[in-house]
């Protein structure tokens, strides 16, 4: 299984006064991006900064942020729920890349515009890629009760554009993944997820639903006040909150530390030492740019391809993968760089209108990568 021990900075070439003033400068994001952060980074598998700076919750109580914080992880649950689910079901030979939609959900077809034959040709790398057509969001706990009314609606929605021709972001396509996992493999997402991620890699902080996994509300940092309380456990994207907790797009929570685990036994994979997570040719196939839009993206994963991101403009352009989350979240893994960095934040407390995170991002990134001595 991937380790992460703690390591020396200098001996993995960083530079320890660059590393302070990464140390320096997210700390100054306190009060400012965000009330509470958790930065983690490694380098061939030993961890170089481990910081925990500022509160997990400032309202109605002040709790500080530590380590073993719970962050809602938002659409992290795309790379590190949906992704790897749906590689271990193409390994095991329940799902292939290529296989249309409709063959696993043939409620698919049914639409509420537009012809049908769009979505006949939707193929699971397209929800993977976000170019399936499918719109980038719908407030789809306005229309259903119930996870299934929500996933329902999601089925229906029309493609905007060709499948396979362009790429938008859409959450809707992951909402449809999970209808798609469920259905193939007869499981819940939040089941799969425990027994072909966590459990085979030891994962005990990361999990959806989290007060009902007996983690306590002192263990988890809050995010936006809703109904005059903070979200605290309680994911915070409105769909996944009416999906009972649990969506393709959005609902696991975890650890700084547990989320770098999962990314460096996904760059094992891709170094083909180890196949504890992905088997290494899926990892490499999911870590390639299968569409192109506002960015590249691989299935799940966003490639960096050199245009400034949340990632800063300092990572190896074509061999940096990624992700954020609408609650302040990050990871990336360079493999060129044998680096791993995550940032967890809950910058949408206690409101989302706080934007700074935005700036903060890929600051806190180049000041990271410009303290690797690269040879």
């Amino acid at each position: 299984m991937p380790e992460l021990a703690e390591g020396d900075p200098e001996g993995l070439g960083f530079s320890a006064s660059r590393l302070k003033r990464v140390r320096d400068l997210l700390k100054s994001f306190v009060g400012k991006a965000f009330p509470g952060a958790v930065l983690l980074v490694a380098r061939r598998g030993r961890i170089v900064l481990h910081e925990a700076v500022g509160l997990a919750e400032i309202e109605p109580c002040r709790r500080t942020v530590s380590r073993d914080t719970l962050f809602d992880l938002a659409s992290l649950t795309k790379p590190l729920a949906t992704s790897l689910i749906v590689g271990r079901l193409v390994a095991e030979g329940v799902l292939h890349l290529r296989q249309r939609v409709v063959e696993i959900l043939p409620e698919f077809r049914n639409t509420v515009a537009g012809p049908s034959s769009y979505k006949e040709r939707v193929e699971l790398w397209m929800l993977l890629s976000h170019s399936s057509g499918l719109p980038p969001w719908l407030p789809l706990y306005r229309y259903a009760t119930t996870r299934e009314g929500v996933m329902a609606e999601a089925l229906r929605a029309f493609p905007s554009y060709e499948p396979g021709r362009q790429a938008i972001y859409s959450d809707l396509g992951f909402v449809v993944l999970t209808a798609v996992v469920e259905r193939a493999a007869g499981e819940r997402l939040d089941r799969l997820f425990s027994s072909l991620v966590a459990k085979p890699l030891g994962l005990k902080r990361t999990v959806f639903n989290p007060l009902r996994h007996g983690f306590s509300r002192s263990e988890i940092a809050a995010t936006e006040v809703v109904d005059g309380e903070p979200l605290v456990g309680v994911v915070h994207d409105e769909n996944a909150r009416a999906m009972d907790g649990v969506s393709g797009h959005a609902g696991l929570f975890s650890t700084a530390y547990e989320v770098g685990l999962l990314a460096q036994g996904l760059l094992e994979a891709y170094r083909g030492v180890s196949d504890d997570v992905l088997p290494p040719r899926y990892v490499r196939t999911m870590w390639r740019a299968w569409s192109t839009g506002d960015r590249s993206y691989g299935l799940g994963w966003w490639v960096y391809d050199g245009r400034q991101s949340a990632a800063g403009d300092l990572a190896t352009p074509g061999r940096c993968f990624g992700h954020t989350g609408f609650t302040g979240t990050s990871l990336w893994v360079d493999t060129e760089l044998d680096l791993v960095v995550v940032l967890l934040t809950n910058r949408v407390h206690p409101s989302r209108g706080n934007r700074e995170i935005a700036r903060a991002r890929p600051l806190i990134h180049n000041a990271v990568f410009s303290s690797v001595k690269r040879v």
